[in-house]
């Protein structure tokens, strides 16, 4: 009984220390990024913003792939990045009822200036922890990740 407590009680703690971990990670980059005059790259940006910055013109899909969005998501995302004036959607020459998501030459002007911020805000924020320490962090919260999607999955497949 005692062990059941006390592993429901590290559930829950690490259900509550993901999800604050991941709001002042977020909270530290919106600053960071504010300061450093891109106030219009919003944290959820960045993926795609370093995505295209590697290989511009993507298929929305192959961009949701590349960061684990799904295109109902992309969608929005992507809208939000054209009024930002940091991508735009070209048509696809190759398949006309689809389009390829570029960088703007805005996008492709804070594109380093971001990576170089990103670095040092990953930088301060995994300050006292090895390189052994932040893959292992890596490795398990890809573990949870997946085991998070494979039970979600099997849990819609059931009537």
């Amino acid at each position: 009984m005692y062990a059941k407590q006390f592993v429901m009680g590290i559930e829950y703690q690490m259900g509550f220390y993901l999800s604050r971990a991941s709001w002042a990670m977020s909270s530290y980059l919106k600053s960071r990024l504010g300061q450093h005059g891109l106030r219009e790259v919003q944290v959820g940006f960045i993926g795609v913003l370093m995505a295209l910055d590697k290989r511009d013109g993507q298929r929305l899909s192959e961009l949701g792939l590349a960061i684990s969005l799904e295109k109902s998501t992309m969608t929005g995302l992507i809208d939000r990045m054209e009024r930002a004036k940091l991508v735009r959607r070209q048509l696809n020459p190759e398949d006309r009822r689809a389009y390829r998501v570029c960088l703007t030459d805005r996008g492709r002007a804070v594109a380093p200036e971001l990576r170089s911020n990103l670095e040092a805000a990953y930088e301060d924020l995994t300050a006292g922890m090895n390189a052994g320490e932040l893959e292992l962090v890596r490795r398990n919260l890809i573990q949870l990740i997946k085991n998070a999607n494979r039970l979600e999955t099997n849990r819609r497949k059931k009537p």
